[in-house]
């Protein structure tokens, strides 16, 4: 039977209703990528209790934006605005209720949090929480989970659960892309026991991790069997950090940090296609990030990390692609200017730098040489 992508699976299955064919991981997916849209005009926040249908909102959305305007906007909010378009005329979908959209976004202390609730049916809620993309940026508010524990937006994430989850009056799913993945399982773990009960699901879709200490808590072992982890092949953002969930990988149509984007992700039937283990790209990430915080200490990442940032931001640096053009000599002295690492700890630094620049240089060299094999048919087809 031939895979398929978000988009055909809505297609095939846009006439059966959640008691015909129940909620599933792909349907999960699909309400995280939903989050992305921007309902602030349509939806009401949380402290109002209206309800508007899918079918309903998406008639107002795209009365207030046309496909030009939305072309504009970055690539994860087109797609997943196209995505509620897509979903507004299927029987499946299109009857689903929409309340209690929060969008915040605090410069002062980087927070970034948006959420919505969605009705499925009188049994059963899925609250969904907003990630970020693949840029530098996106990137950044990531890793900032290295060294802030909680960010703002958990913290706002658990307030958001704890009210409108009991709200709901019933059974509950969490879910989320990226650093809503992690926002999804944060909440979930840390919420109050009433509550707890009524989640009968997490779903985080190439979410960073947490701190070591946060996975070891009883909480979190306690919600693990309810936990529902999927990374693509090439991951990157989902290798942050430490995970206790089991992970999933699955396969994608893209290559290296664009299989961020779940457009991409292979779907057979109503569940992803799955493989044994990631790529190479994703487990050089792995190895370096964790060779990167042993060497400096989990107490300086912060000044390394945002050291990093910084030169990446000035150097014009928005993508995977753009970093052969990066200056990692004048990064390394800025390394060696901070004043709260020792001098060990900056050697430190500078090896692992140079060992992961030396390693991602035969990395991409043998990437190209794969796909330009793959582009002209000299691999074999499994499919």
């Amino acid at each position: 039977m031939s895979m398929s992508t978000i988009t055909e699976y809505i297609e095939k299955y846009k006439n059966m209703s959640f008691n015909e064919m129940p909620f599933n991981e792909v349907d999960a997916l699909i309400f995280s990528q939903l989050s992305y849209v921007d309902f602030s005009a349509i939806v009401c926040k949380p402290d109002s209790d209206v309800e508007i249908t899918l079918e309903e909102a998406s008639y107002q959305y795209f009365n207030l934006y046309n496909e030009d305007e939305l072309k504009e906007k970055i690539s994860i909010v087109y797609k997943a605005s196209m995505l509620l378009n897509q979903c507004a005329h299927t029987n499946r979908y299109k009857n689903i209720t929409l309340l209690k959209y929060v969008n915040n976004v605090n410069d002062k202390i980087d927070k970034q949090f948006s959420a919505i609730t969605f009705y499925i049916n009188s049994e059963l809620a899925v609250i969904a929480f907003r990630g970020t993309d693949t840029s530098v940026t996106g990137i950044k508010e990531s890793a900032m989970l290295s060294y802030m524990f909680p960010v703002p937006a958990q913290i706002h994430a658990l307030y958001y659960l704890e009210e409108c989850g009991t709200l709901a009056e019933r059974n509950l799913m969490i879910c989320g892309h990226s650093k809503g993945g992690n926002l999804a399982s944060f909440s979930g773990v840390s919420c109050s026991n009433s509550l707890k009960k009524k989640i009968k699901g997490i779903y985080e879709f190439d979410a960073p991790g947490f701190p070591r200490q946060m996975i070891e808590r009883y909480d979190f072992i306690e919600m693990k069997d309810r936990i529902f982890s999927y990374i693509p092949q090439s991951s990157i953002i989902g290798c942050m950090l430490y995970h206790n969930a089991s992970r999933k990988i699955v396969k994608s149509t893209n290559e290296n940090i664009k299989q961020h984007q779940v457009s991409s992700w292979l779907i057979r039937d109503n569940h992803f296609e799955f493989t044994d283990e990631t790529d190479e790209t994703s487990k050089f990430v792995d190895k370096y990030l964790k060779k990167l915080t042993t060497a400096v200490g989990e107490e300086n990442i912060e000044d390394v990390f945002e050291t990093i940032f910084d030169f990446v931001e000035s150097s014009g640096i928005n993508n995977y692609e753009d970093i052969k053009v990066f200056d990692f000599a004048r990064l390394i002295k800025a390394i060696h200017s901070l004043k709260n690492i020792t001098d060990l700890q900056k050697d430190l630094i500078e090896s692992t730098i140079k060992q992961a620049i030396k390693e991602f240089s035969s990395l991409v060299y043998l990437e190209h040489i794969q796909s330009l094999t793959k582009k002209i048919g000299l691999t074999d087809s499994k499919d």
